[in-house]
């Protein structure tokens, strides 16, 4: 049985006559297909609101941090998800199993050594399945709009590879695909077993730990200003960390504080940047958008275009690339035209599957 806790918050309407928009919040759980393994949810959407196959839209995470922090960062109007309700869509995100308030397996528990990489992305696809399904059916839609950042753009691209018939569109967000010549994790990085160089480095366990100041060297690393606040505003750097810190119950065991993620996507981030690729976009049947900053390390030119190339089977493909902006674009001062492309490209009236 699924248990649901409601909440409600109000964000004022652009204009000063205009009644303030009630955005309601469900939190629950539901079970993955893998027994034992149960999924947290969240839901927003407006008071009222009717969910239909045209504004019905799930976030997918991406590697290191599980999905409220991505996308219903609760700091100032950083909230992709209350910006989308305002724009009328009915709202849902996901942990992947392993991250975030949602099942951990015991190897999670564990030393990271002592076990292999947990939440591969063909069992995360199951997971993605999962909630899915359970979207069409509370609301009674044959398909859903998937947004996926980073690895959650590599999975979503996955899973609608498999199952193309759930989905009416696909928004990749600065997705990993296919380039040989990836600096963070393919050839020459910490990835690679250096005894056996075609090989992922198993040593580095199931799990890693994420940080506050990792999150913000990786992060600063990418803005090509000495002046970071040219790109984004500092006290949203502090929220983000604070909030993902906090998914993690075990975070202040440790000094510093630090979050698990799971080590599953290094791995197949390995393979997919050595030219060994899980899935192909030629499989996807349904309009894509591919979108990212220019100065993204994780996401490529090349792998972008690649993904445009195998995109031959879409009915619409659009590819955009953000200038001034990096992985991180979404709490950056070039959000709301990343918002808006998105929001253009959902609401365009190109072909919405076949």
């Amino acid at each position: 049985m699924m248990r649901i806790f409601c909440a409600a918050a109000f964000l004022g309407a652009s204009a000063s006559w205009a009644q303030p928009m009630k955005i309601l919040k469900a939190d629950y759980q539901i079970d993955s297909v893998d027994r034992g393994i149960r999924l947290f949810v969240r839901e927003k959407k407006a008071e009222g609101a009717k969910a239909g196959e045209d504004n019905v839209v799930l976030f997918i995470h991406g590697a290191t941090f599980p999905s409220t922090p991505d996308f219903d960062l609760q700091y100032k109007d950083y909230s992709w998800a209350d910006w989308m309700v305002q724009h009328g869509y009915v709202v849902y995100m996901f942990d992947k199993r392993n991250y975030g308030f949602s099942s951990r397996e015991k190897a999670m528990d564990e030393p990271a050594a002592a076990n292999r990489p947990v939440s591969r992305s063909f069992l995360v696809i199951r997971d993605i399945g999962a909630v899915v399904d359970h979207i069409r059916a509370k609301n009674k839609v044959s398909r859903v709009t998937l947004i996926g950042w980073s690895w959650g753009a590599m999975t979503a691209g996955y899973y609608t590879s498999l199952h193309g018939e759930n989905v009416r569109k696909l928004v990749l967000y600065a997705p990993l695909y296919e380039n040989s010549l990836h600096t963070n994790i393919g050839a020459g990085s910490g990835l690679q077993d250096k005894r056996v160089p075609w090989q992922f480095n198993y040593g580095m366990g199931a799990y890693r730990l994420g940080s506050a100041e990792a999150n913000n060297k990786r992060w600063d690393g990418e803005i090509p200003v000495q002046d970071k606040t040219e790109y984004r505003e500092q006290g949203v750097q502090d929220a983000f960390n604070a909030a993902a810190l906090a998914t993690d119950p075990t975070s202040n065991t440790r000094t510093p504080p630090s979050l698990r993620a799971p080590n599953g996507v290094m791995e197949d981030s390995f393979y997919q940047a050595t030219g060994r690729r899980m899935w192909n976009a030629a499989n996807i049947y349904v309009p894509a958008l591919v979108i990212a900053g220019e100065d993204d390390t994780w996401s490529f030119p090349q792998d972008r275009e690649g993904l445009m190339r195998d995109l031959t089977n879409a009915p619409a493909k659009k590819h955009v690339t953000l200038p001034h902006a990096t992985h991180f674009v979404l709490f950056e001062k070039q959000r709301f035209r990343f918002f808006e492309e998105i929001d253009s490209f959902l609401k365009s009236s190109a072909s919405a599957g076949r």
